[in-house]
């Protein structure tokens, strides 16, 4: 989960009419975060759910705001419903910064930890460990192959990284950059992996995205 940038233009059908989810604010919504999840980051296809970042049953006030509306994945919307509608706005800071993202692969899981201690971070933190680890830390069976999915693409990057520190060519970095494009999946996790392995400065500028 990294920090998100909306378009500043509002989609006319916010405003023109009482519907949320226009053709028009898919089409922005999908433009905005590179036609992914903003929880999960997964390429989203023909699966996204327009998802209310402060949901429509306790906030019907934002039901038509645009600063409120986002794409999910029919997982990560259908698990968020009403019960996470304090978390850190993808909008308004660094979420790949406030919150550590990785794998844990000696445990099998994915471990979270917010580098500021509020309510809203850990309300965040909360809904990330049970999306990946399951309640209480049981995995049902979507679950689990939604952790594993994660799982086997951080293989993926970590063995290009590894490739990288061992023979630091300049084709073996390229590799490397193109995963860290805007445009990729899992970016949350893969910022922590360059930073873990002390490789900051090097990918300084591929890690910037969506930053203010």
């Amino acid at each position: 989960m990294i920090r998100e940038k909306k378009s500043e233009e509002v989609p006319l059908s916010l405003s023109a009419t009482a519907r949320y989810d226009g053709e028009d604010v898919k089409r922005q919504l999908l433009e905005d975060q590179h036609e992914k999840c903003y929880i999960c980051e997964r390429k989203l296809g023909t699966d996204f759910q327009i998802d209310h970042f402060k949901s429509q049953e306790n906030y019907s006030n934002l039901r038509q705001d645009w600063r409120n509306l986002f794409l999910a994945c029919g997982y990560c919307n259908g698990k968020k419903s009403d019960r996470f509608d304090n978390n850190i706005s993808p909008l308004d800071v660094n979420v790949e910064d406030e919150i550590e993202q990785r794998i844990d692969f000696n445990h099998n899981k994915a471990s979270f930890r917010a580098v500021i201690d509020d309510e809203q971070h850990r309300n965040t933190v909360e809904m990330l460990c049970r999306f990946y680890n399951g309640k209480q830390n049981k995995r049902l069976i979507k679950e689990e192959r939604f952790f594993d999915e994660a799982k086997q693409k951080m293989i993926s990057f970590l063995r290009k990284v590894y490739n990288y520190q061992m023979d630091s060519t300049r084709e073996n970095r390229d590799i490397v950059a193109e995963e860290l494009s805007v445009e990729k999946e899992m970016l949350g996790f893969k910022y922590w992996t360059i930073i873990d392995c002390h490789l900051e400065n090097e990918f300084r500028n591929e890690i910037i995205w969506n930053k203010v």
